[in-house]
């Protein structure tokens, strides 16, 4: 196993990281600042949200009927003809979020107006103990159709400034007093008179304090609600199980929307009960005075009978009838009973429309049509209620209108066979009772007839009690009054707001002020194209030699004798990366200074580096090669000297002539570049050039030579040939990161011998490492050392 690759990757993964970490760690501040300024900024918009508490209530409701489901058309409910008992939940829950409803939670509750004392942060409403009662008289505007807002301030007991709508003020107008009042409605402006009264019962002090009060109109207000309230089946498969919520600013307000809400949805289902047994009844009642006007007219018609037979006892007649006789006339009245119901119900079915209810249970026997009867009464009821909010367009109503069609055709299809096969027992039990007639031949003529007038005048007495009964029973049921919805929990709030979630604002606030600064930083990061550090270098394959801190001296800083600084210790370390690189080459080693541009500091690290040396111990000798601009007298505030241009153009000078000793560090002397010249590429392709450097040689152990940019002018491609090692420099934060092809070029097609990088001008302040080079003054240093002593390192 290669545990070093592993070790190697685990460490450079490290690096990474911390590089990462330690650049973000530099901007501490900007961090600091922008959680700071996200806190507050959500402090006070915290502060400034009114709270809202969360306010629910369980209800379940109840089966509409028992034993409603139909089988005979169970096989239309995958066609959608028919709704399941799933959809019946769907149902009521749309019908409790109708609007028809809320506009009476929000009449009955006065919903609309709103009553706010002035406060800061933010104004607190006031329900349901309003601190005074408004009263508005208009002739040309309904009170609910309002949207105004107006002020009142609280004087005294008895005086009050009312503001209005446009914010025009009117001081020392009397409680109960009715004044004239701009409320800023278009049509509802000058002749609106408004009355203040202060509400007695109303607990606080309010003198001094200033009212606000904000109408709506009903609908806004209706729209609102509609949309917060949340009706949601506890679950949707196994339980008729119904919670109810809202989120409002004063729970006894939710708490109050939610109770007349389910109670408003109780009222509703009442009248939707009342109204099928109302029309029962009707239909019983009608039913039962056109019976007893014929069962009047079926006694006259055997007393007339009797006394023109002069039959004295009607019963003897039943003497002659046989136990089967009997038996059949029984089954003969039952049978015709039914065939007048089924005749009544097909009536009833041709007269009434599609926004009719039809008679309940009124006695038929096949419980095929009673149920066919109750999905028809339901589907009418729900089709009124959502025609109260709609219209007969609304794909709603297109869609009950078609499944009353299908009932309709249905049940008259159904009552239809039911009456053929009545009719088919009547005429069988009409022949047997012939046959049965026939063979008691000693039944008198008079006797038969009276018998017959007796079996009409039992069947309507029959039914006359029959139908008395239903009538009754439905009498009993409309009395009863059950609820559709059983309350299983009352609104409730536990009292803790809901909104705003404080711990979520604050949590992502904190988070937004650190990942605003990430971010920022990334992108500029992203944007970024210049050369920072050894990073951006290492991936060109050239040989790096190390990098200069940025100073912070106002003036250009170059080290001395003695010297703990940064920068020293930086040129020391490449002094020994130099020694590495040229470690086999015994005699006097030559070293080129050159970079892409001017401004990179070449000049700076060729004196430094010339310095370093000397200090060393090593003869050092700094030469200028950059003919066209020369720096070296400047940063080291020289006199103008004789230099290399003089040297080319006057074969009678010599080496010691143009060489200058540097006083302020010992063994180190340095050549001038000379006079400007015009022609500087041709004259440092002349034969002196390679005298000076062989000269220069024999006597030195280092030259360090400042040329001049490789990205601009081939002068140093000239005199390559006489270095030994070419420290090719790039100024931090200066040159763009697509400017490095050029050293790229340079060092895979070896036009400058031995070539290396060194970056100049790093800030280890915001850089990979953080600590910078020697043992001086280490603000960063310091500041570790602060942070880690507060946490106990």
């Amino acid at each position: 196993m290669n545990f070093g690759r592993f070790s190697d990757k685990s460490f450079d993964n490290t690096k990474n990281f911390k590089q990462v970490l330690e650049k973000y760690a530099s901007h501490y501040k900007w961090f600091i600042f922008s959680v700071l300024f996200f806190g507050i900024v959500t402090f006070i918009t915290v502060r400034t949200l009114t709270p809202k508490f969360y306010i629910s209530a369980s209800i379940l409701i109840k089966e509409i009927e028992e034993g409603k489901s139909i089988s005979d058309l169970s096989s239309f409910e995958d066609l959608g003809l028919f709704g399941s008992e799933d959809r019946t939940l769907e149902n009521e829950i749309q019908i409790l979020k109708s609007r028809n409803l809320m506009q009476n939670v929000v009449r009955e509750l006065k919903l609309n107006v709103l009553y706010f004392i002035e406060d800061s942060p933010y104004d607190k409403e006031q329900y349901p103990n309003f601190p005074i009662l408004v009263n508005i008289g208009s002739s040309n505007f309904p009170e609910d159709e309002i949207k105004t807002e107006f002020k009142i301030k609280v004087l005294s007991a008895t005086k009050l400034k009312f503001t209005d709508f446009d914010g025009n003020s009117v001081s020392g107008k009397l409680f109960g007093e009715k004044f004239q009042a701009n409320l800023g409605n278009d049509d509802f402006i000058n002749e609106s008179r408004i009355s203040i009264d202060l509400n007695p019962n109303f607990e606080g002090e309010l003198i001094g304090e200033t009212i606000i009060v904000k109408m709506f109109p009903v609908d806004r207000a209706v729209d609102y609600f509609m949309t917060n309230i949340s009706i949601k089946p506890i679950n949707e498969k196994l339980s008729r199980v119904l919670n109810i919520s809202l989120e409002e600013s004063i729970k006894e307000k939710g708490i109050a929307i939610i109770n007349n809400l389910i109670e408003q949805y109780n009222a509703d289902g009442m009248n939707d009960k009342n109204m099928v047994a109302q029309a029962t009844t009707d239909f019983l009642d009608l039913r039962l005075e056109l019976i007893s006007n014929e069962l009047v007219a079926i006694e006259g018609t055997a007393e007339q009978f009797k006394s023109k037979n002069q039959m004295l006892d009607s019963e003897k007649g039943a003497n002659y009838y046989l136990e089967s006789s009997s038996l059949n006339e029984r089954e003969l009245v039952a049978a015709n009973t039914q065939l007048q119901l089924i005749g009544y119900m097909l009536e009833e079915l041709e007269k009434r429309d599609r926004s009719e209810l039809l008679p309940g249970n009124i006695g038929l026997s096949d419980v095929g049509i009673i149920n066919l009867i109750s999905e028809y009464n339901e589907l009418v009821l729900q089709r009124n209620r959502v025609l109260k909010s709609s219209s007969v367009r609304n794909p709603i109503i297109v869609g009950i209108d078609s499944q009353l069609e299908v009932l309709k055709k249905n049940l008259n299809s159904s009552l239809r066979s039911l009456k053929s096969s009545s009719d088919i027992r009547i005429n069988a039990l009409n022949t047997q009772g012939g046959k049965i007639s026939s063979r008691i031949a000693s039944v008198p003529k008079t006797e038969r007839e009276y018998k017959d007038i007796v079996r009409q005048q039992e069947t309507k007495n029959t039914l006359y009690l029959f139908l008395l009964q239903k009538r009754e029973e439905s009498i009993l049921s409309n009395a009863v009054r059950v609820e559709k919805a059983k309350v299983i929990d009352r609104a409730y709030s536990n009292g803790l707001p809901v909104y705003p979630k404080k711990v979520i604002l604050y949590l992502a606030s904190v988070l937004f002020g650190l990942f605003l600064p990430v971010g920022v930083i990334y992108i500029k990061d992203l944007l970024d194209t210049k050369v920072h550090d050894e990073k951006d270098i290492t991936k060109l394959g050239i040989p790096y030699l190390g990098d200069i801190p940025l100073t912070s001296a106002k003036k250009e800083y170059f080290i001395k004798d003695i010297d703990n600084s940064n920068i020293a210790e930086a040129f020391r370390y490449i002094r020994t990366n130099i020694n590495f690189m040229l470690d086999n080459k015994e005699s006097c080693k030559t070293v080129f200074v050159t970079s892409t541009q001017s401004e990179e500091g070449k000049t700076f690290t060729a004196i430094n580096l010339a310095s370093s040396l000397a200090i060393s111990g090593k003869k050092t000798l700094l030469i200028g090669m950059d003919l066209r601009a020369p720096k070296i007298n400047k940063y080291l505030d020289l006199e103008d000297l004789l230099g290399v241009t003089n040297y080319i153009k006057n074969e009678n000078l010599s080496l010691n002539e143009i060489t200058e000793k540097y006083t302020t560090i010992h063994n180190l002397n340095l050549i001038n570049s000379g006079d400007v010249p015009p022609n500087p590429v041709e004259l440092l392709m002349s034969k002196r050039i390679s005298h000076l450097f062989k000269e220069a040689k024999e006597k030195y152990d280092y030259i360090i030579v400042d040329t001049a940019p490789v990205g601009l002018v081939t002068d140093t491609m000239q005199i390559s040939k006489y270095a030994d090692l070419t420290i090719y420099v790039v100024k931090s934060n200066f040159l763009d990161k697509r400017m490095l092809h050029i050293p790229e070029k340079l060092f895979h097609e070896k036009k400058l011998e031995n070539m290396a990088m060194l970056i100049n001008g790093t800030d280890h302040r915001r850089g990979a490492y953080g600590y910078g080079y020697g043992y001086g003054k280490n603000k960063n240093k310091n500041i570790f050392k602060k942070y880690a002593t507060k946490m106990g390192f």
